[in-house]
């Protein structure tokens, strides 16, 4: 009710190999506002630092945070202009503004942008869902919040070869910095 808390795992997998164990799936855009990305990396390491880029140009001219639903936009249009010939990514977008209370953005690969109570992306994202849907509820505490997310991106880590290596976790609140934290999980 309060935040948005967005969990990853640490894995980069191409296929069977495994290229990353120290992954960094989970990126702050601004203060307020992070991302976490499935997919390709490149694509996905590209479309952070324009997003970066523009958001912080937008907080320069307009001198107040970028509304989550607005950097949304902003990345769903860049994706759409390149529908034709895609970035081959899954993105969430989520974060806390004064005006819009949390947001969380499923926004797909063709510029979807699909508001969402939770939502999940990459290879593990059905066995996350199982978690999420059976333990979801409106108005959780922060605390109830992580623990759904450490549950739900353990049963991907558990379920999927192409998740794991342990969870990082960023909660993001309004009027207060992210709280990150790391969280090893035996596999």
């Amino acid at each position: 009710k309060d935040a948005v808390i967005l969990g990853t795992d640490k894995r980069a997998s191409m296929a069977y190999f495994v290229s990353s164990k120290t992954a960094e799936k989970l990126h702050k855009i601004q203060e307020h506002l992070y991302m976490t990305i499935a997919g390709t990396v490149a694509d996905a390491q590209y479309l952070i630092d324009v997003l970066k880029a523009e958001t912080s140009l937008y907080q320069y001219k307009k001198e107040k945070p970028i509304k989550v639903k607005s950097a949304g936009k902003m990345l769903s249009n860049i994706l759409y202009q390149n529908k034709m010939f895609p970035y081959q990514v899954g993105l969430l977008l989520g974060g806390v503004t004064e005006e819009e209370g949390p947001i969380l953005l499923d926004i797909g690969a063709y510029g979807s942008i699909l508001p969402e109570k939770f939502a999940s992306v990459g290879s593990g994202q059905n066995f996350s869902y199982g978690v999420l849907e059976a333990k979801f509820k409106e108005n959780l505490s922060i605390t109830e919040g992580k623990e759904i997310v450490i549950k739900a991106v353990t049963s991907s880590i558990i379920r999927d070869i192409a998740s794991g290596n342990g969870i990082d976790i960023a909660i993001v609140k309004k009027d207060a910095p992210a709280e990150r934290d790391f969280i090893a999980i035996k596999e």
